[in-house]
């Protein structure tokens, strides 16, 4: 469920920003930017909210495990706020800086992902992991005009793909 949730945020958020940059939608760059933010802060919360009810009663180990998993996304994506402030004051294109602050972010996402892959024993997550970094290349090699392109089409797609491919297996698992 988490998988679909990201996906559908990137597909309308990275779709509005798309929209926006291509003039498909009628939104200023910084509306897009705040419907996009406004996009993710929902699906953050409803990634908490998920994660809080399926670690009720963990307990030991595995709920240390767990908080420090939840730790790296909190501090990595503060480290990461705090470079985009000075990002924010040293480059003045708008495209530029969001692929700059972007690519930063799913570097982040996509080692974390490995890494939670790895640590809870789930080949998807670490499948998305590096899939995420592979396009994260992409997109910074495409450069400003087309960042947003390979992600409102790949990124989003990788996380539908991993929410199908997670479905179909539990659903496999059910009746095995």
């Amino acid at each position: 469920m988490t998988y679909l949730i990201w996906g559908l945020a990137w597909l309308v958020g990275f779709g509005i920003l798309h929209g926006s940059r291509f003039g498909w939608l009628p939104f200023d760059y910084e509306v897009a930017l705040l419907a996009f933010g406004a996009i993710l802060l929902v699906a953050i919360v409803g990634t908490i909210l998920m994660v809080g009810r399926y670690a009720r009663g963990i307990r030991g180990h595995s709920a240390f495990i767990g908080a420090m998993y939840g730790v790296a996304w909190a501090l990595g994506f503060l480290v990461m706020g705090i470079l985009s402030g000075i990002i924010a004051q040293v480059v003045e294109d708008f495209w530029l800086r969001g692929m700059l602050i972007n690519g930063m972010a799913i570097l982040i996402v996509g080692l974390l992902y490995i890494t939670g892959g790895t640590t809870f024993n789930d080949r998807i997550q670490s499948s998305m992991g590096i899939w995420f970094l592979l396009i994260n290349i992409a997109a910074l090699m495409s450069g400003p005009d087309h960042y947003l392109t390979v992600f409102f089409i790949f990124g989003s797609g990788g996380f539908l793909v991993g929410a199908l491919v997670a479905t179909l297996r539990r659903r496999s698992a059910q009746h095995a």
